[in-house]
């Protein structure tokens, strides 16, 4: 069965297209796990920049084509909202990311605190499942704790992660396309 019949006719994937998205994911999976950091701060800048771009062109809009009244205070605050975002990340990737990261970190560690304190009910009620539900709760805090001690190693670390990924997606769809 071939991928147009198998997908309902809904798109086509082509031999050239199939090889050039494997080595465009092999290549960008080579490039994040040679430079995981410089990767992170490239995408944030770049997403910057698109907010940027979207934030002026919506601002420009609002005052252009916007309802006084009813939809431009929105759009204007929707506007001056991305602008805002975009220029501290296009400017301060390196800072926008640690406090997202760090934010992400102490949710995954609160997380974890009140796991444990759930495995105390389970404990308490004589379940089977309160010493997986304590360790599962002790090694979720103690993550969250590495992210929020360490917030650029576990980007990092995260990175390397997505890179592997990429490079084994990316050899899996050469070998497809090559087979095609």
């Amino acid at each position: 069965m071939n991928v147009r019949a198998a997908s309902g006719g809904s798109f086509t994937r082509t031999k050239p297209i199939v090889l050039l998205t494997g080595l465009a994911m092999t290549a960008l999976g080579i490039a994040v796990l040679i430079n995981p950091i410089g990767a992170v701060d490239a995408l944030v800048r770049i997403i910057g920049w698109i907010l940027v771009a979207y934030g002026v062109v919506t601002l420009v809009l609002a005052f252009v084509r916007g309802d006084p009244i009813n939809n431009a205070r929105a759009d204007l605050a929707i506007s001056v909202l991305f602008l805002i975002l975009g220029i501290v990340m296009a400017f301060f990737s390196g800072g926008f990311v640690k406090v997202v990261w760090s934010i992400i970190g102490a949710l995954v560690f609160v997380t974890g605190v009140l796991d444990v304190l759930e495995a105390g009910t389970f404990r308490r009620d004589g379940s089977p499942l309160a010493l997986p539900a304590t360790v599962s709760g002790i090694i979720t805090a103690f993550l969250g704790l590495a992210v929020l001690i360490l917030p650029f190693f576990t980007v990092e670390i995260a990175m390397l992660l997505a890179a592997v990924a990429l490079i084994v997606d990316g050899i899996t769809e050469i070998i497809f396309g090559l087979s095609m």
